[in-house]
């Protein structure tokens, strides 16, 4: 996989992490070229589960004013009073708990049935839903508009110098659909944007294989029916970067893995 550096008070600090994931990706890709993913029956399938914590400083929300672009007056439905629309790019509960990380197994080359659709993305109110997704290489996403107002779609594909155009959604108009293959030529990571409204931004994380999900509000995630073994469990977020962990897994059992995530403002 690669990925951008994500730009906001001057912070830089997902780019340096997301080079490893670079190097992560390319071996995953060579590994799915010879073997690729095979659909079989899963005798005692198991589960991974557990919760992705973060520790210390939240960043802030990224600010935007809202005067720029097709139809202001619309998007600032959801700004403040002052026409500012407030993004944050770490959501972190009450509890301390790290939602929108991207939670996947590395070399599973037999396993469950790939779902018969792929991702949906919805824009509504000048935002993607939801903005961070996980999904297998080669599925398609479905793209559905419901706001009445212009939005010129693109999805590039992240590499960790520059990017590469992988669909453009000129004139997607209220109520329309669009379904675009989720192919990429040398990354793992896609971002969703819109020319005419900067602030919008989506992720998206092709893994190879379907044992793919993403923490929810509460920093949980789980991955069912997983073959019996010892997988590599890689947890990718689009801004604190990535991590992963071994976890051994017996025939019908469940384990759970724990992630903490640090904040890379100092006190």
């Amino acid at each position: 996989m690669n990925g951008n550096r994500v730009k906001g008070q001057e912070r830089n600090y997902p780019f340096l992490s997301l080079i490893m994931v670079g190097v992560m990706w390319c071996a995953l890709m060579s590994q799915q070229t010879v073997h690729a993913y095979q659909e079989e029956e899963i005798a005692g399938g198991g589960i991974i589960s557990g919760v992705m914590k973060f520790s210390g400083i939240v960043p802030s929300a990224k600010t935007h004013k809202v005067t720029m672009g097709s139809h202001p007056e619309f998007c600032q439905t959801i700004s403040d009073k002052n026409g500012v629309i407030h993004i944050p790019e770490v959501r972190v509960s009450s509890k301390q708990r790290l939602a929108d990380v991207i939670v996947f197994l590395q070399e599973v080359e037999r396993g469950k049935p790939v779902p018969k659709e792929g991702p949906v993305v919805t824009v509504d109110r000048c935002q993607f839903a939801p903005q961070v997704i996980g999904a297998m290489d080669e599925q398609t996403l479905r793209i559905a508009m419901r706001d009445p107002i212009l939005h010129q779609l693109r999805g590039w594909e992240m590499l960790d110098k520059g990017r590469l155009p992988l669909f453009h959604l000129p004139n997607l108009g209220e109520g329309g659909e669009a379904t675009v293959p989720l192919k990429t030529r040398g990354s793992s990571i896609i971002k969703l944007e819109c020319d005419q409204h900067r602030f919008m931004q989506g992720w998206l994380l092709l893994a190879a294989n379907p044992y793919v999900t993403v923490s929810d509000d509460h920093g949980v995630f789980r991955l069912t029916d997983v073959p019996e073994g010892t997988h590599t469990v890689g947890a990718w977020h689009p801004v604190l970067g990535y991590q992963e962990a071994k976890v051994t897994l017996s025939s019908g059992r469940q384990e759970t893995l724990a992630l903490t995530w640090v904040s890379p403002l100092k006190p």
